[in-house]
């Protein structure tokens, strides 16, 4: 019986199903010969996405040496996606499944009969740590002994990814900055009042600041996914560590004329964490929170006691549509255009690999938006 999901169909083959289906690929002859061939990650998939077959380049690309460990699962299962698990009918039928393209390269594929390609990005929970592939999928339909099944072909594109992301940063918003830069240096060049001389040399300060912070970051994002990063925990109190952050964003470009404000509510707390990524984390929740703030709208952060847990956050009144959340933690994922989303990316992979906690977010039209890390207590003490 079909459960009811939220996207793809439930539908579920047998074991036995599966490994008849497994024998009937493996014994076309001609066909098991191409396909060994291929040099890229591919697999065969029945009419319910379970894998029947798969090439050795498929089982390198998840590390594992037997076919036997993947037949009857589903691409998110064997990836370890982190939605696959979401619903008990399995990969495909999440919420967030909509948004996936290896499900939709598949479906789009059965619908029309015809090769489809699409490229997604997935998060995978992999020994407790995330790992995320961005990754171009192609579905082909093919009929073999009268029965229907679809060879799914993988090609990690990752690292075309990342240079996207390197030129947004240094063709894009580095040279925003330079060029700012350059402009304030040839109005001190020309002779100007002195008083409005030392104006110019603090924004100076300032692009160049944003300069070397734009660089760091990206260099921190490689550190961080290459799992190169050394964690160094030291005692912080929550307010001070707010002061500071909200001091720091507010100088920023993107605070200007505009407001932010720690919750005088706010959780006073003794944190043992890595200050400097807990800052990385909340500078970006904070700017995510400002780009989507009108001149003189305020934003709000602070600390919450949540019992087993203490949460940091960031609050603004605007509200991102439902689409929008389920992918706004996707490496490459953003709204703002082609080569961007590494800031609410960044937010999950050093808050979960590296402090112990987890990502969230909460946007709704009575809350706004609340993006938030909790911290787990192991490593916290009330003063």
């Amino acid at each position: 019986m079909e459960e009811k999901t939220q996207f793809a169909p439930s539908l579920t083959n047998s074991i036995e199903v599966v490994l008849n289906d497994h024998d009937i690929v493996a014994s076309q002859k001609l066909f098991t010969e191409i396909f060994g061939a291929i040099a890229g990650i591919s697999a065969v998939i029945n009419k319910n996405r379970q894998i029947v077959y798969a090439n050795n380049a498929f089982l390198d690309f998840l590390g594992i040496k037997s076919l036997e460990l993947v037949l009857g699962k589903k691409t998110g299962q064997t990836i370890s996606c982190i939605h696959a698990g979401e619903k008990l009918s399995g990969c495909g039928t999440s919420e967030a499944c909509q948004h996936c393209g290896a499900v939709n390269a598949v479906l789009v594929s059965q619908e029309t009969k015809h090769r489809t390609i699409r490229e997604t990005s997935i998060s995978s929970l992999i020994d407790g740590l995330q790992k995320s592939w961005d990754l171009k999928v192609t579905s082909t339909p093919i009929v073999l002994a009268n029965r229907e099944f679809y060879v799914l072909s993988i090609q990690d594109i990752s690292y075309e990814k990342r240079l996207m992301a390197l030129e947004r940063i240094f063709f894009h918003d580095l040279l925003n900055i330079a060029s700012g830069l350059n402009g304030l240096l040839t109005l001190m060049k020309e002779g100007i009042d002195p008083e409005d001389n030392r104006e110019i040399i603090n924004k100076s300060v300032e692009a160049s600041q944003d300069m070397i912070e734009e660089i760091m970051l990206y260099r921190q994002l490689r550190a961080a996914e290459n799992g190169d990063i050394q964690v160094k925990i030291e005692g912080i109190n929550s307010v001070d560590f707010l002061k500071s952050v909200t001091s720091h964003i507010s100088s920023h470009e993107v605070g200007q004329n505009k407001t932010v404000r720690i919750d005088e509510k706010s959780y006073v707390t003794s944190c043992m964490t890595d200050r400097i990524l807990l800052q990385r984390i909340v500078i970006n929740m904070l700017k995510n929170a400002l780009e989507a703030t009108a001149n003189g709208g305020t934003v709000l952060t602070g600390f919450d006691d949540m019992g087993d847990r203490i949460r940091v956050w960031v609050h603004n009144s605007g509200v991102i549509p439902p689409d929008i959340q389920l992918q706004i933690f996707n490496r490459s994922f953003s709204t703002k255009g082609m080569g961007r989303g590494i800031g609410t990316y960044s937010i999950r992979l050093l808050a979960e690999n590296y402090l112990r906690g987890k990502a969230g977010l909460i946007s709704n039209e009575s809350q706004g938006t609340i993006f938030y890390v909790d911290l787990n207590k192991e490593w916290t003490s009330d003063l």
